[in-house]
């Protein structure tokens, strides 16, 4: 593991780059093209939009609640390990997902068995990113996380092709060998360690264990002690860290609302699938071109990322209540033309700013903690969204 006092800015950390925009291409981004087979769940299984969206919600959800795990985990042994692990935890929640034959089972292999192994690629792949790049770190994890964008682009449309050509159950299974390339990338995201990463020191640890070891008390609060320091707690009681996961949290549910149900939305205005489906790569065009342009203009602009971060927000609520009353196709395109800027305004931002209210050597739990808050949005935002979607088709 190579140990540096400071991130080294380039190097080796473009190929980390690259390989994190790959992990959002051939995972992450998974979750968006999900709403193609979301019509199809309903169509199969006969199940209304709040609780098939349901599959969708706890994805996303357990993909970012597990972060802290993610996290720690990454601590204990490295995020090359970790992402690695997931690769195949992903692949085996897709792969699974073939025998489904209700929705329930369906909750259970894509949104937590999948959803827990991507959770594993996300954090540790942001982390090293993070680990890579200090002044530039806006500009990298915009490139980055465009890799979403080109997902949406091309997932999309494959998704839709292979629902046809093999059914749904088909499509998942070929899914979960696309997802096993995870392995691939996390093998290249080699070990960096950021001296002064406020690890407990090992002769620290030696001597506690010495004297609390006879004691089963102590021994108990020695190990709660670990487990705090392992997720990192403390950075909740940081006012900034909190109020800055919370408008994370409000932005999220906002975000999580709108492209789970979009396909289904334009179906229901008289688009046919192929037309509806391709929404999601007008969005994806659009975030790939947004996110690594913006991430470069605001590290470069004299403005402060908070403010341009909050462009993104007022402009991603303006999408959001454009959308449901949009009643042409030629509407939809222009709201995911204006979706995709607005994504690509705040999104580059957020691990910039978790880095700021956490700290560099602390990049992890703030990542991890902040996570969670959008976990928990995209937890309630899609059955919401879908229950409101229902009545007004009612």
């Amino acid at each position: 593991m190579q140990s540096v006092n400071k991130p080294p800015e380039g190097g080796w950390g473009w190929i980390v780059v690259f390989s994190t925009f790959l992990l959002h291409v051939v995972a992450i981004g998974l979750v968006k093209s999900l709403g193609v087979f979301f019509v199809e769940f309903r169509e199969v299984f006969q199940e209304s939009a709040g609780k098939t969206s349901l599959i969708t919600s706890v994805f996303a959800a357990t993909v970012n609640l597990c972060s802290p795990i993610a996290s720690a985990l990454s601590n204990l042994t490295s995020c090359r390990t970790v992402v690695m692990a997931g690769g195949v935890i992903s692949a085996v929640g897709l792969g699974v997902s073939y025998f489904a034959q209700n929705i329930v089972h369906l909750i259970i292999t894509i949104g937590l068995i999948t959803g827990f192994g991507v959770s594993l690629m996300y954090s540790p792949s942001m982390i090293m990113v993070g680990k890579y790049f200090h002044k530039g770190h806006a500009t990298a994890n915009g490139i980055a996380i465009s890799g979403t964008g080109v997902s949406m682009f091309v997932l999309s449309p494959l998704s839709q092709f292979l629902i046809d050509e093999y059914r749904w159950n088909g499509a998942l299974l070929i899914f979960a060998g696309i997802t096993l390339n995870g392995c691939v990338c996390g093998a290249l995201l080699r070990p960096l360690h950021l001296e002064g990463a406020g690890k407990v020191e090992e002769a620290e640890t030696e001597n506690e264990e010495a004297t609390d070891s006879s004691k089963t008390c102590e021994a108990v609060v020695l190990l709660c002690r670990r487990v705090v320091e392992m997720f990192d707690v403390t950075l909740l009681k940081s006012r900034q860290f909190l109020v800055y996961s919370l408008s994370f949290f409000g932005l999220m549910l906002g975000y999580s609302m709108s492209f789970p149900h979009l396909v289904s939305h334009a179906q229901g205005l008289g688009v046919e699938k192929t037309q509806a489906a391709f929404l999601l790569s007008i969005l994806g065009i659009v975030e790939t071109v947004a996110r690594p342009v913006n991430g470069w203009l605001s590290d470069r602009l004299p403005v402060r990322k908070l403010y341009y971060y909050m462009v993104g927000c007022v402009g991603l609520g303006i999408c959001n209540v454009a959308i449901p009353h949009s009643r042409t196709y030629a509407a939809l395109v222009a709201c995911m033309v204006f979706y995709g800027i607005s994504s690509g305004i705040f999104y580059p931002l957020i691990a910039v700013l978790a880095k700021k209210y956490s700290g560099v050597s602390r990049i992890g739990g703030g990542l991890g903690w902040a996570f969670v808050f959008k976990g928990v949005a995209f937890l309630l935002g899609p059955p919401i969204a879908g229950k409101k979607h229902q009545q007004r088709t009612l």
